[in-house]
């Protein structure tokens, strides 16, 4: 009983400990940046891929793209009907959603690099999108 009621004891002060840590996270005034999926829409170019592939953004939504690689990148619609211009290593550019824009979009310096813009309402990916880094351009996501 007594092995019992220390068990208790220390699972107390563990839930304890938990809670106040949580509150202590809970009580930030802001979250700004990166560190705000909601209301910041970012892209990153690394490993190969622009990360991620997939943005779930409405027309209106401003989509950050910083390039982490040592390379020249940019971001430009397949079709290549608009462009970010290029982005040095280690800069910055904004993209902003228009209703009239091609979802779906590559680095015209790697071809190989692409992504889309999805729906937030459905989470579904537009039909041009295709994965990024695959190599060979000829699969769609279905």
């Amino acid at each position: 009983m007594r092995k019992f009621v220390m068990s208790c004891a220390a699972c107390a002060v563990a839930l304890t400990a938990g809670v106040a840590a949580a509150e202590d996270v809970s009580n930030e005034d802001e979250v700004t940046g990166y560190d705000d999926p909601i209301n910041e829409r970012h892209v990153d170019i690394r490993g190969g891929v622009f990360f991620p592939p997939l943005i779930l953004a409405s027309v209106g939504q401003t989509i950050t793209v910083k390039n982490q690689e040592d390379e020249i990148h940019d971001v430009t619609a397949i079709d290549d009907s608009w462009s970010s211009g290029p982005i040095a290593p280690g800069e910055e550019k904004e993209v902003t959603l228009l209703a009239e824009m091609t979802l779906c979009f590559k680095s015209t310096f790697n071809e190989n690099y692409k992504g889309g813009f999805g729906s937030p309402e459905t989470g579904e990916a537009p039909e041009c999108y295709e994965l990024s880094g695959d190599g060979n351009g000829d699969e769609v996501a279905e």
